[in-house]
């Protein structure tokens, strides 16, 4: 009798899987020196332990060589408690330096491009949520609108290329045209998140304004603009 042996395929220790998550776009004002970006980065942490440990970008708009401290700037930020990983830069003079950072690259959004993402409202899909998002769930609207027709839990992220609409509470992260359209807009019927935003831009709860239902988010002059209702008291 004879017997025949097989192998069988071992599960690799490690996997690499592709997500989509929420990021601070730390941005600085162009020729700005050294000690105004760590006093402006000083009164952004104040006070603030949302901040802590934040994943961020290091963003320098308007900028087309890399500064001569960003190494400084990079310890910086980490001494601030903000942990960058990638910068976002606008000419390829800027990756080698990146990459001696051990930092991903991010090229910048052509704003040239953006028109050729917009959609007729007409034709635009849309993925439609029933039920409640709870704490831990991750949904993404990839070229589409997001309607959830029930309330996001604190610790849901909902995330969609164009805009957002929550028929209901909205607690958790919600981010809209996240691949760069800054015409997406975020809609809901009360408004406490965590954090909100569009095209890159974001916003904590300590910005957010007294109105907190029939809310509608848009971007307007490189912010975040939240209108709605305040309530009655």
């Amino acid at each position: 009798m004879t017997t025949s042996a097989f192998s069988v395929p071992q599960r690799s220790v490690l996997t690499l899987k592709g997500s989509m998550t929420a990021y601070a776009l730390l941005q600085l004002a162009p020729l700005c020196s050294f000690a105004d970006a760590c006093s402006a980065l000083d009164e952004l942490v104040k006070d603030d332990s949302s901040m802590a440990y934040a994943p961020c970008v290091l963003a320098f708009p308007g900028w087309d060589q890399p500064p001569d401290w960003l190494p400084e700037w990079l310890q910086a930020v980490r001494a601030a408690q903000l942990v960058p990983f990638a910068v976002q830069f606008q000419t390829d003079v800027w990756r080698p330096v990146i990459h001696e950072l051990g930092l991903a690259d991010l090229p910048a959004p052509d704003a040239s491009v953006r028109p050729q993402k917009r959609i007729s409202a007409n034709t635009r899909r849309s993925v439609v949520v029933r039920q409640q998002v709870r704490s831990g769930q991750q949904i993404y609207a990839r070229d589409a609108d997001l309607i959830i027709m029930a309330p996001v839990s604190a610790g849901a992220e909902v995330m969609a290329d164009y805009n957002i609409h929550v028929y209901g509470p909205l607690r958790g992260r919600a981010m809209a045209g996240v691949r760069g359209f800054d015409k997406a807009q975020i809609f809901c019927t009360t408004l406490e998140a965590e954090l909100v935003a569009i095209a890159g831009i974001y916003m904590l709860p300590d910005q957010f304004p007294e109105a907190t239902q029939h809310i509608q988010i848009h971007f307007q002059d490189d912010q975040l603009v939240i209108t709605g209702d305040t309530p009655d008291r």
